[in-house]
């Protein structure tokens, strides 16, 4: 999948992952908090899917640095959710179809719900666990979100058949 495949630019990936903190940093009312997808996590999925032999651990690392520094989490916890994503999503793309939008979904599904339950085993650990079942509400936005958000992520690559010279 990744072989005909390039940015439109260079630095288009970093630009796709501070588009994902612009929306990450919108602010938005509690009910609507709860909802937010996954943004960060959305993006390093797509590239994973894209670029898999281009897309970087260290940068995955980096982001979720500072993510954590947004969140006021453990430094070092979403920078780990991050990197097993990337992680998952690399190993996983060989086994799905990613040109199958319910593929897509499933890996989705698997990756960032792996995501979200790394957060909630450390956030456990250090006694800020929610006893809520609304942590689990970025799962379902971010799958409802993602048809959109991979669609307007595809602006920052282009397609390129097995016949182009150039």
């Amino acid at each position: 999948m990744g072989n005909n495949v390039s940015p439109r630019f260079t630095g288009a990936v970093m630009v796709s992952v501070v588009l994902a903190f612009i929306l990450l940093l919108l602010p938005l009312s509690e009910s609507w908090m709860l909802w937010r997808p996954e943004w960060i996590v959305l993006t390093f999925i797509y590239w994973s899917i894209k670029l898999p032999k281009k897309i970087s651990i260290v940068m995955a690392w980096v982001a979720g640095l500072f993510v954590d520094v947004f969140y006021g989490s453990i430094l070092g916890q979403h920078a780990l959710g991050l990197v097993v994503v990337v992680f998952m999503s690399i190993r996983l793309l060989p086994r799905l179809s990613v040109n199958i939008l319910w593929h897509q979904l499933v890996l989705i599904f698997l990756v960032l719900g792996t995501y979200l339950l790394i957060n909630l085993w450390i956030m456990a650990a250090t006694g800020s666990n929610p006893a809520t079942w609304h942590y689990w509400l970025p799962l379902l936005s971010s799958l409802l979100i993602w048809p959109i958000y991979s669609w307007v992520l595809s602006f920052f690559h282009v397609e390129r058949s097995r016949f182009d010279v150039f």
